[in-house]
């Protein structure tokens, strides 16, 4: 099966570290918000928040020149409730991880990723993949050391990462099975259904824990900086970043696209040190190496690309 063409490659590269880079700056933003706000609703508000952008987007769009597949309803349950099991526990697990351990716990997606694709797909990883999977969890392992304040002896963690690895696995799930079966409809189409049933499903789940364990309703309108950070994780950190995410998994396949959300981190670290938390050299060099991984990955194959187009 031949790979990507060196133009899918670079728009790959462009969407998926801009994904990358709302992302991170969600894990110290959703961390600032859940300490005022109930957790329940910022998982909702998060995708309610995003749709009416991506409906936008597409009736702006293009629709596809042949006549898609008829939509089946339980798959488009199953997507949603991807989605919905993903919102919940990365909301959770961010809530109750240190940022940095956060970010690192999240650099195991590829390996989901890679596993999945396997089971679902049969499809193997591109050469040059494990050493860029290598090279991501070492550096993340050293952002982790270099946290600053983190306990001696310990790694910081607090019980939250393993919803983390809970929620990547459901996100790698849903991404292999939305191309499956949505892909005939474009990204943007892809999205927007996904999030709607999402976002109902949130809305009902949010009600049943409303109905019997109650929910902390704000008790005062918030602040100006705060509505900012909630616009930013609902249309950026939904809408904008998953249809993002779902044009660079179109482009060069899940486990690739899951190294480029490693990054994230590097770009969280960024935001935390503009949020008055100042990284340490060894989370700085740990960065490094994550982003110097999946750059090499990417000239590998770009390389190819060029190589198999002067053979053709």
């Amino acid at each position: 099966m031949a790979g990507p063409s060196t133009s899918a490659l670079r728009r790959a590269t462009i969407v998926l570290l801009l994904a990358a880079l709302i992302w991170g700056s969600m894990i110290p933003v959703l961390a600032a918000l859940a300490e005022h706000y109930d957790k329940w609703l910022l998982s909702w508000l998060r995708y309610v928040l995003g749709l009416p952008v991506l409906w936008l987007a597409v009736l702006c769009s293009t629709p596809p020149v042949a006549p898609p597949r008829p939509l089946q309803a339980g798959r488009l349950f199953r997507l949603g409730a991807a989605m919905t099991a993903f919102s919940v526990l990365y909301t959770f697990g961010v809530a109750n991880a240190h940022p940095a351990t956060a970010a690192i716990v999240l650099m195991c997606g590829p390996i989901w990723a890679t596993i999945l694709s396997r089971l679902l797909l049969r499809a193997a990883p591109p050469p040059g993949f494990y050493v860029t999977l290598v090279l991501v969890v070492c550096g993340g392992i050293l952002v982790v050391l270099g946290t600053p304040g983190r306990t001696a002896g310990g790694l910081g963690v607090e019980g939250g990462e393993i919803l983390l690895v809970i929620a990547q696995l459901c996100w790698s799930w849903y991404s292999i099975r939305a191309q499956q079966w949505l892909a005939d409809r474009g990204q943007m189409a892809l999205s927007a259904l996904s999030s709607s049933v999402a976002s109902v499903l949130l809305g009902g789940v949010c009600f049943v824990v409303w109905m019997t364990l109650g929910l902390d309703l704000p008790t005062r309108a918030p602040t100006l900086v705060e509505g900012g950070m909630i616009v930013w994780i609902g249309v950026l950190g939904v809408a904008v970043a998953v249809l993002l995410w779902n044009t660079g998994v179109s482009l060069v396949g899940v486990p690739v696209a899951s190294l480029f959300s490693n990054s994230a981190p590097v770009f969280a670290i960024g935001l935390a040190a503009l949020m008055g938390f100042v990284p340490s050299w060894l989370q700085l060099v740990g960065g490094a190496i994550v982003l110097a991984g999946i750059a090499q990955l990417q000239i590998r194959q770009t390389r190819m690309a060029r190589a198999a187009r002067r053979a053709g």
